[in-house]
């Protein structure tokens, strides 16, 4: 019989993971039920890491697709139909093959007798543990066709926000990339042609001549020795950055940064408070909100600090009082949240806050490439400048020799 791992929730909210036997995902879910938890995911043991690290490159390809999907069942479900043939219908509209194929599996399985979160719990590639916490909190509320509204609202503004935060960062990319080319090429190309005057002239050249000769030579015959360094230290960084604690470390370094820092903390605001107010809409309570929420935040230090005010929460503090002490959001956002938390409207008050911490966002990224684009335009002219002017101050010395 396979052994399955699976991630759950305990019915005071703390996430429990394990491993038991079934005969297929279907029954280890229905095993977890059984035993009073409350089943995240559930997935075979064996190539179950793999299919997590591979997840995320089909979801990033797909999440449109995915988003369009989850709206669809939405108004369908809103409609009268039924799961079943809100699934068959909307099958028919998916562009994405590979997201086609996961959801005719969902529906065999749907037709077969299983609920429509432990079919979907069955195509992780393309439904991530919060969707199917969400679906199976609507499934057990009755609201499953709220929830689905829900979600989808969710992953339009997180589409939304992270479309302009790429577009927002490609004009400074290509900037850069354009200075780095135009310098390579005054070395590489421009100098060296230069100084077979300078070394037949017999003067002693001035110093920012001697600099940029020697640049240029170390890029034309050991350029490619720096180009295997900077590849190799990148890669390096990048594996690093893959384990918790140094990950972890980096993550509260850059929150104190002073304008990166501001942007990563109102970033991280947006996705807890979209994640919440989708999850308390979805019919979660605030434990299981927090729980599933902390796993949306990109920072790792946040997550990390959201774990102690999961634990708060659970010996009874106010999530207010939680997110003060821990100090990872924008202090206006824990204050709103006091109120709606005081007031008994904590999923508007969340939602209001997850639309405006998106605008802000938005803004202080313009702001932040305002600058760059500007800094990376003096740097450049300073650097070909200064360049051009080390090469004119050497011929005219060479000029003024020979007269």
């Amino acid at each position: 019989m396979p052994t399955f791992a699976y991630r759950a929730l305990t019915t005071t909210g703390e996430r429990v993971t394990g491993e038991l036997e079934a005969a297929d995902v279907r029954t280890a879910i229905a095993r977890l039920q059984d035993s009073g938890l409350i089943p995240i995911d559930a997935a075979p043991a064996t190539g179950a890491r793999a299919e997590r690290r591979a997840a995320p490159v089909v979801a990033t390809r797909a999440a449109k697709h995915v988003t369009q999907l989850t709206r669809e069942l939405a108004t369908l479900l809103g409609a009268g139909q039924t799961v079943e043939g809100a699934l068959a219908l909307a099958r028919e509209e998916i562009p994405d093959k590979g997201l086609a194929a996961a959801v005719e599996n969902v529906l065999l399985k749907v037709r077969s007798g299983s609920s429509l979160s432990d079919a979907l719990a069955a195509e992780p590639r393309y439904f991530p543990p919060l969707y199917i916490s969400i679906v199976r909190a609507g499934e057990a509320s009755g609201k499953l066709g709220a929830s689905l509204a829900e979600l989808g609202t969710m992953r339009e503004r997180t589409e939304a926000l992270r479309s302009k935060l790429n577009s927002a960062m490609i004009y400074p990319v290509v900037l850069f990339l354009t200075a780095i080319g135009a310098v390579i090429v005054l070395l590489t190309v421009v100098v060296p042609r230069m100084e077979p005057m300078f070394a037949n002239a017999g003067a002693a050249l001035p110093a920012s001549t001697q600099v940029v000769l020697a640049a240029a030579d170390f890029v034309r015959n050991q350029g490619y020795l720096l180009l295997v360094a900077v590849t190799a230290a990148l890669f390096a960084g990048e594996r690093l950055l893959r384990r918790p604690g140094p990950r972890t470390v980096v993550d509260r370094w850059l929150l104190r940064l002073p304008m990166i820092g501001m942007l990563i903390r109102d970033r991280m605001t947006a996705q807890f408070c979209r994640g919440l107010a989708t999850c308390l809409g979805g019919g979660l309570d605030l434990p299981q909100a927090l729980l599933v929420s902390r796993d949306i935040l990109g920072n790792l230090h946040g997550r990390v600090a959201m774990d102690d005010v999961i634990t708060r929460v659970r010996t009874g503090r106010t999530l207010a009082d939680s997110l003060t002490q821990a100090g990872i959001l924008a202090p206006l956002a824990v204050k709103m949240l006091r109120v709606g938390e005081e007031s008994g409207r904590l999923q508007p008050v969340a939602a209001h806050l997850a639309g405006t911490f998106e605008e802000r966002v938005a803004t202080r990224l313009q702001r932040l490439v305002a600058i760059i684009e500007p800094a990376t335009v003096i740097v450049l002219g300073l650097v070909v400048g200064g360049i051009v002017m080390s090469i004119l101050t050497a011929v005219l010395s060479v000029n003024e020799l020979a007269l």
